[in-house]
């Protein structure tokens, strides 16, 4: 529809323009002679006006015609007299004829009206329905004195420039609104016009719900008319169908998306907001309601002035109007926002003698550093912590007072228990009848039990009190087994039970430990044993669990083939004073011994486990780590033997395989079992080797009697007459030291060639001055009978005082005295004879067995401290390196 009333504008502007144009060409007052001459190449049409006007010539060109021709249009010339004179100056079609009446007429009233005189006309004849439309304008501006210029359009040609299919009908109108021409003369478009909004280009014609026809109206040019197109409704629907429903699904699509995109940026977006939001404000509520009902006092305190931001009601209460606080605050302040490094608590004193205890935490609170702080009252606390310190005051002192009564007692009675086992000891040495040994045999079991009694208890005090030191020196594995073994052999094969020890071969020469704690918990472990075995066997077993470096982990197996321990008692028998129910019937005992083995071990970081079946036996187990000392600086125990080859017979394998280890470390070739006949000659055996004999019982009979050549015969007794027929050897089967030199001796490697040849050993005659000092009167003389025993010469003292005196008067090759004296003691005399440049040994004596004393006794000056009872083998050992004057 805008492209038909474009059109039509079009068509209406450019016949007004080409009329103007052929307006500005007539040229007035020219006489045809004059133009013939001054233009002979084109056609002119010459006008003759009245005498008043003069003529006027209007030239048309060959290109002026045929536009003219194309446009389809006459071109008039119209006299302004009346009766108008009409003069057709070209025709583009034949058959025009001249305007009717009702024109002129028309041209008249539009000329009278118009308010220009240069204003062109448009002008038909309405009664006529193919009247053909005139334009009209005049030559000059006095229309009186000139004519009309006027172009004619046929209503055919009018129709077929303002006809368009896409535009529907149309309506031609004057300036006045009336029609002039349209192509819908029986529409309802003629009847509606009325209806149509003149302010409006566009607009709907219709009644119903669904109009008739689309409008639109617009103006031609600059004649004041009107073209109107309307189209039906109807027909616009089938065309505008797709691109609406395409504008439809795009709408649709575009809201979807928009609910879409709003659902999203809700869920993502404002929900999260509003939830944050919500939980925010719940948050600062329940944070409000949680300070509230808080059970210790809450507040905030501003950093930048130290002053009170918000506290709960229980903060009021305690803290009343906040002095003590904002004095406080200070220091805290400076601690939590500038020295982090520092605890973030403290104890405030409140002047109402309360204790709060007050923990604080910088945070920020709207838009200031603030500081948390929360109040805990401890004054209960303070006050329980005030009577546990009393309480462990009291504990402690209590504690050091049992101690001391402890070490008070063991002293006391270890001071008479002295005198008791040193004169059973000497007595024993004296010739006594069978029933008078088996009495002093009897008194020496319950001295030795009351002894170690005393120990025990001693050493449960010490390690409840925390004051047992374990003391580390490096010793001798082998020695250490050794001794132990001979100390209880005795009494085993008294029980009739086999007894021996099997060690590795692959254990260190020498280990750094606490030995003397080492021997206490295997003598317990090896004691139990003996008291509840009957029949059968007990095995020390020693061998190496792992290394790391030089520390290696040993471990220790004492087994028996006892009464065995019931399992429900098992978990108890570590506790101090348990016995079990077996150890009752049995023999008396204190139940402390596994309790103190298994403190021990815990000390030096071992561990102890027992297996036990009732009637099969119990075996303990110790995993102790030690260091292995690579330089002791001490001689090995064992040389080398002979590569030669060692046959090793025993009735127990087990006890034959760790000789073979032995052997073999020797650097000799053991072999496990008896020569053979096929191979070896037992008359004459020339290649050096040798039979190893091993019985872990008393010798009963050989293992081997056909063997010819050297042997050694290794027991802990030899009961039977061995035929001297036979070289052989004798040792001790649970010392390795007696095999091996039995075993030198049976290669030839010893100067000793006489196998057969009584080794008897004598007591070790001494010869030293002894100055005793010992105010125990029965002390004095059982010191003087032990040292008169090993040889030695002794002088008596009772005190400090009388020492000096004699030691300034006679020579004495050692001083042994007793610590704890009246008027002055061991500790002060040993000061003064180093004071008096004395350089013999000084050896003190004391009943007090903690550990300190013995420290104490060096710090005195003394060489060598004894712990009474002390036996004549320990006396006699700690002599044997001094010298006196004449040796």
């Amino acid at each position: 529809m805008n492209e038909a009333v474009l059109n039509a504008q079009n068509f209406f502007v450019g016949r007004q323009v080409l009329l103007k144009s052929l307006k500005l060409n007539a040229v007035p007052n020219v006489k045809i002679s004059e133009l013939v001459a001054g233009d002979a190449t084109h056609e002119q049409l010459n006008v003759n006006l009245s005498d008043k006007a003069g003529n006027w010539s209007l030239p048309l060109s060959m290109r002026m015609k045929d536009y003219l021709y194309q446009k389809k249009v006459n071109l008039l010339y119209v006299q302004q007299a009346f009766p108008h004179k009409v003069m057709r100056l070209y025709d583009s079609s034949a058959g025009s004829e001249i305007p009717s009446t009702a024109i002129f007429q028309r041209l008249n009233d539009e000329a009278s009206e118009s308010r220009s005189a240069d204003e062109d006309l448009w002008i038909t004849d309405n009664n006529l329905l193919d009247s053909p439309f005139y334009l009209f304008t005049p030559l000059e501006s006095h229309i009186s004195s000139s004519g009309w210029l006027c172009l004619e359009v046929q209503a055919l040609d009018l129709v077929d420039a303002l006809r368009s299919e896409s535009a529907g009908e149309f309506m031609l109108l004057d300036r006045r609104g009336q029609i002039i021409f349209t192509n819908a003369a029986k529409s309802t478009l003629v009847e509606s016009l009325s209806a149509l909004d003149l302010k409006h280009p566009f607009g709907l014609i219709g009644t119903g719900w669904l109009p008739d026809s689309l409008a639109i109206r617009k103006n031609l040019g600059y004649s004041g008319w009107q073209i109107v197109y309307a189209v039906d409704i109807k027909f616009l629907l089938p065309v505008l169908g797709w691109p609406l429903l395409s504008c439809l699904l795009l709408c649709i699509a575009i809201a979807i998306a928009l609910h879409v995109l709003i659902s999203r940026i809700d869920r993502r977006l404002i929900t999260p907001s509003e939830n944050r939001i919500l939980a925010l404000v719940e948050t600062e509520a329940f944070t409000r309601a949680v300070l509230q009902v808080a059970p210790v006092a809450l507040c905030v305190i501003r950093r930048a002035d130290g002053q009170l931001v918000l506290e709960n009601s229980l903060s009021e209460e305690w803290l009343g109007n906040g002095s003590e606080l904002v004095h406080s605050s200070t220091g805290w302040i400076y601690r939590a926002f500038d020295d982090v490094g520092m605890r973030h608590s403290d104890e405030i004193q409140m002047a109402d003698g309360r204790v709060l205890y007050v923990a604080f935490s910088p945070t920020r609170y709207n838009g200031q550093d603030v500081l948390i702080c929360a109040f805990s009252d401890i004054t209960s606390r303070k006050q329980i912590e005030i009577a546990l310190d009393d309480a462990r005051k009291s504990a402690d002192q209590a504690n050091e007072a049992k101690t001391l009564f402890l070490a008070t007692m063991s002293h006391e009675i270890r001071t008479p228990l002295y005198g008791v086992i040193g004169t059973l000891e000497l007595l024993a040495r004296t010739e006594l009848n069978d029933q008078q040994e088996n009495y002093l045999n009897a008194i020496e079991r319950s001295s030795n039990n009351l002894l170690q009694l005393i120990c025990d208890v001693l050493d449960v005090s010490r390690i409840e009190a925390g004051q047992l030191q374990l003391v580390t020196d490096t010793f001798s594995l082998v020695e250490l087994v050794e001794d132990l073994v001979q100390g209880y052999s005795g009494a085993a094969e008294a029980k009739g039970l086999q007894f021996f020890a099997l060690i590795d071969s692959t254990v260190p020469e020498w280990l750094s430990g606490d030995v003397s704690r080492i021997r206490q918990i295997l003598s317990n472990l090896l004691n139990n044993a003996l008291k509840f075995t009957d029949y059968g066997k007990i095995t020390l077993r020693i061998k190496v669990d792992s290394r790391d470096d030089e520390r290696v982990v040993i471990h220790w197996q004492v087994s028996d083939t006892g009464k065995g321990i019931a399992h429900e008692q098992q978990s108890q028998l570590f506790e101090p004073f348990y016995q079990v129910e077996v150890a009752k019937n049995v023999v008396a005992g204190t139940g402390l011994g596994l309790s103190i083995c298994k403190r021990l071990m815990h000390l030096m970081n071992g561990t102890i486990r027992l297996v036990s079946e009732p009637g099969l036996g119990s075996s303990f187990t110790l995993h102790l780590p030690l260091v292995q000392v690579m330089n002791s600086g001490r001689e090995n125990h064992f040389g080398e033997l002979y590569p030669s080859v060692i046959y090793v017979v025993s009735p127990l394998r087990e006890l034959a395989e760790c000789y073979c280890g032995w052997i073999r470390r020797w650097g000799a070739r053991p072999y496990l079992g008896a020569p053979k006949a096929d191979t070896m000659n037992y008359e004459g055996v020339g290649d050096g080797a040798v039979v190893l004999e091993l019985h872990p019982a008393p010798v009963q009979h050989l293992l081997e009697t056909a063997w010819a050549g050297q042997s050694v015969i290794a027991a802990s007794h030899i009961s039977m007459e061995l035929s001297v027929e036979k070289p052989y050897w004798k040792a001790n089967v649970n010392s390795l030291q007696s095999v091996f030199r039995a075993l030198c001796k049976a290669q030839g490697k010893s100067k000793d060639t006489s196998p057969n040849a009584a080794c008897v050993r004598s007591e070790l005659k001494r010869g030293l001055r002894v100055l005793v000092v010992e105010d125990n009167p029965i002390n004095q003389l059982i010191l003087r009978d032990q040292l008169h025993e090993i040889g030695c010469t002794v002088e008596l003292a009772s005190d400090g005082l009388e020492a000096l005196e004699l030691w300034q008067e006679e020579n004495f090759d050692l001083v042994l005295t007793d610590v704890n004296m009246p008027r002055m003691n061991g500790y002060e005399l040993a000061v003064q004879l180093r004071a008096m440049n004395m350089t013999q040994p000084i050896i003190g004596a004391t009943a007090n067995a903690l550990s300190d004393e013995r420290e104490r006794c060096l710090r005195a000056g003394m060489n060598h401290c004894l712990i009474k009872p002390f036996t004549l083998h320990a006396l006699s050992n700690c002599l044997q390196d001094i010298k006196g004057v004449g040796q």
